[in-house]
């Protein structure tokens, strides 16, 4: 073999390991942390992460639409990649919930590459607060008062018009 023969072997060798290096491989797999709780990661090439987060996030949304279900994520981690040391990663946990079950709530992004995380306000009575009443028995002590007489059928469908608004 020629030197130019040598030398075309090479620059085509190091355009293959360059591409392939441009290209990646992304690895990503669901797997199970708990009830209702799942993790999925990818690794990419390059530097940047936005590669890996589109590929964690739609591997989780494919997950649960596929089985009828709703995604919602718990945290999410991102690590961009360093020449020499590693690619950039991704870290998705989410839950996987039915649709209208009472633990999906829109999720607070506090950080794009630190944690998603549900927040909730949860308001203590004092003392000397009353709780708010239980529209189900509100509803019911008028229906009583109607079906005894103390009200009428329109001053009824009025009050229970305004108890659930």
């Amino acid at each position: 073999m020629t030197h130019n023969g040598r030398m075309k072997i090479k620059y085509l060798l190091v355009l293959f390991v360059f591409a392939l290096f441009l290209t990646g491989c992304v690895s990503t797999s669901v797997i199970s942390s708990g009830p209702d709780t799942y993790m999925v990661s990818a690794s990419g090439a390059g530097f940047a992460t936005a590669g890996v987060r589109e590929t964690v996030y739609r591997k989780a949304n494919k997950y649960c639409e596929d089985r009828g279900l709703v995604m919602v994520p718990v945290s999410f981690k991102a690590r961009p990649g360093e020449l020499g040391r590693h690619p950039p990663s991704a870290d998705l946990i989410f839950r996987a919930l039915k649709p209208g079950d009472p633990d999906i709530d829109r999720p607070i992004l506090d950080d794009a590459d630190l944690t998603i995380s549900n927040k909730k306000t949860i308001r203590v009575l004092s003392d000397k607060e009353t709780p708010p009443p239980n529209i189900a028995d509100e509803l019911m002590k008028l229906d009583a008062l109607r079906k005894n007489g103390v009200i009428s059928e329109g001053e009824f469908e009025k009050a229970k018009k305004r108890l659930l608004e």
